[in-house]
């Protein structure tokens, strides 16, 4: 588990390092990385029995918010997927920013959400460095969440 968020940490400083115009590092000034490991186990109020599992992987730089979602095993026609403001471990929060992601179909195993991004207010920034964010992917099954993990910066 270890070593798949630390490989999902160095394909995102990767992939954001071959888009920067430094020459000398590659890597922005200022650049934080948050993970999630995405499980229905982590579905609050009420864990929810899938198979389905993800990582996320976000970035900010500035105020700049850039999301990738990963669903690793099948999971049935994603509808949202959202950066929730952590409530009580037992409770939903609040919508914090939208990925809009494409809905897919029955079976879907692949990239949900892939180069979106978000200009975001300050007090969205200090959830995330804060601990108290969480990202949840909704299908039609599950319209509160099938998959849910929080957000730890790495």
């Amino acid at each position: 588990m270890r070593a798949s968020r630390m490989f999902a940490v160095l394909a995102a400083l990767a992939v954001i390092g071959v888009s920067c115009k430094d020459e000398v590092t590659g890597i922005p000034a200022g650049l934080e990385v948050y993970t999630a490991t995405l499980n229905g186990a982590n579905e609050a109020p009420t864990a929810v029995t899938t198979t389905a599992t993800g990582t996320a992987i976000v970035t900010v730089l500035g105020k700049q918010v850039t999301w990738k979602v990963d669903v690793l095993t099948a999971i049935d026609s994603i509808s949202a997927g959202h950066i929730h403001r952590r409530a009580a471990d037992s409770v939903a929060g609040n919508v914090q920013v939208n990925f809009n992601p494409t809905p897919t179909g029955p079976g879907f195993t692949g990239t949900a959400t892939i180069g979106s991004q978000a200009n975001v207010d300050d007090s969205i920034l200090a959830l995330m460095r804060a601990g108290r964010s969480y990202v949840n992917i909704h299908t039609k099954a599950h319209g509160g969440g099938e998959i849910r993990g929080t957000l730890v910066k790495q």
